[in-house]
């Protein structure tokens, strides 16, 4: 049995797969394994799997939930690190991460990251923060799920990614984890996220919003039921502050314009949130100022 097993869903192999698969190779600890589901994929992993720690599963395309839960399902240990086929876990990751998870009171725990191009250069750090559950629902607190590692029994007795939800499946199952256990955050980078024109929060539709406000109501009624007023007033603050697909992306754009030192572009794709959506806007505008001025005092 491994110390770690590190989960790896994909459904368009390549380059891309074997840079992150040679990312956990290269971990300053060897006892680990190496789960590739293959969604829906043919490409040939013959390559891959010459190292006797790297397993593949093919499934039909069911996704990247499903194919994550099988991944899961197939670990050999209690402790899975999740990476997504085109991002890269820097050397000490997983002996950083499983020593934090020898406190077996803690269910998740996830790291800073640092941001890269499509060609692997860093653009800039991550936004992950050491959050509450009042934080999460009210979209203060950030964490990938690419750069977390799990209690495989925990995230069985949670039931796993719903595979429902097409865009928000990491937040809703990060939620889950930060109201059934405990989440602790590593401000070491650990983690280097690629950027392109294919990650699914960089390809904001109108259901991102609707899934986002989905899954903070549920939790509403979670807390409503169990008669938490606090984090019912939180899911609701969560909720006003979801953006239009537009506006989301368009400050999004302003934010990386603005981190390039681009600031007349920057003015002007924040003037388009303000213009799709000016009170929501202007508070997660805030809110990012207020978690840049959060992430900066824990330094890099």
């Amino acid at each position: 049995m491994s110390i770690t097993s590190v989960v790896i869903p994909t459904s368009r192999g390549g380059d891309y797969l074997r840079e992150s698969v040679a990312s956990v190779q290269a971990q300053t600890m060897d006892d680990w394994e190496i789960i590739i589901v293959a969604d829906g994929l043919d490409e040939d992993l013959s390559d891959l799997t010459r190292d006797s720690r790297v397993r593949v599963f093919r499934q039909p395309r069911r996704g990247v939930s499903i194919a994550r839960n099988v991944g899961v399902n197939l670990a050999t240990s209690d402790l899975v690190a999740f990476l997504d086929d085109d991002d890269r876990s820097l050397p000490n990751r997983l002996r950083a991460q499983s020593d934090v998870m020898n406190d077996e009171s803690v269910g998740l725990c996830h790291s800073q990251t640092r941001i890269i191009d499509k060609d692997g250069m860093v653009l800039k750090r991550g936004s992950s923060s050491s959050s509450t559950y009042a934080e999460f629902l009210r979209l203060d607190g950030l964490a990938l799920i690419g750069a977390s590692m799990v209690r495989k029994s925990v995230f069985l007795e949670l039931g796993g990614f719903s595979p429902l939800f097409r865009v928000g499946e990491d937040f809703e199952l990060i939620l889950r984890f930060a109201r059934e256990s405990k989440v602790v955050f590593l401000p070491e980078v650990l983690l280097q996220y690629r950027h392109h024109a294919n990650n699914s929060w960089t390809r904001a539709t109108p259901s991102t919003g609707r899934e986002l406000k989905i899954i903070l109501q549920m939790h509403e009624l979670a807390a409503q039921d169990h008669g938490e007023t606090e984090n019912v007033r939180q899911a609701r603050l969560g909720m006003k502050s979801v953006l239009p697909a537009r506006a989301h992306l368009a400050l999004s754009r302003a934010n990386d314009a603005g981190q390039a030192h681009r600031y007349l572009q920057a003015l002007a794709a924040a003037g388009q949130a303000f213009r799709c959506a000016p009170r929501a806007s202007v508070r997660v505008a805030i809110r990012k100022l207020q978690l840049g001025f959060k992430t900066a005092r824990g330094g890099d």
